[in-house]
């Protein structure tokens, strides 16, 4: 008797994987997922790339002879 009470109480509780809408909102998840970190990895491929021309830019403007410089936002031309 005790043992047909607790599976009677427990029969109302369901699983989320019983659901039927359980597949597709499983799906929705993974692929924003997927899209969140494809962002996050163009994203930081485009600062990489940022980085990459200042650096080239201030190891230009750091090889420029000091008589050559006018001011420091550009360079003399001659």
């Amino acid at each position: 008797m005790v043992y047909f009470l607790f599976m009677k109480k427990n029969s109302h509780d369901k699983t989320l994987e019983s659901h039927k809408i359980f597949p597709y909102i499983a799906w929705v998840i993974t692929i924003g997922f997927a899209f969140f970190v494809y962002s996050i990895a163009m994203d930081l491929k485009d600062t990489a790339e940022q980085l990459s021309a200042q650096a080239d830019l201030l190891q230009q403007n750091a090889q420029t002879p000091p008589g050559d410089i006018v001011d420091f936002e550009r360079k003399a031309t001659r």
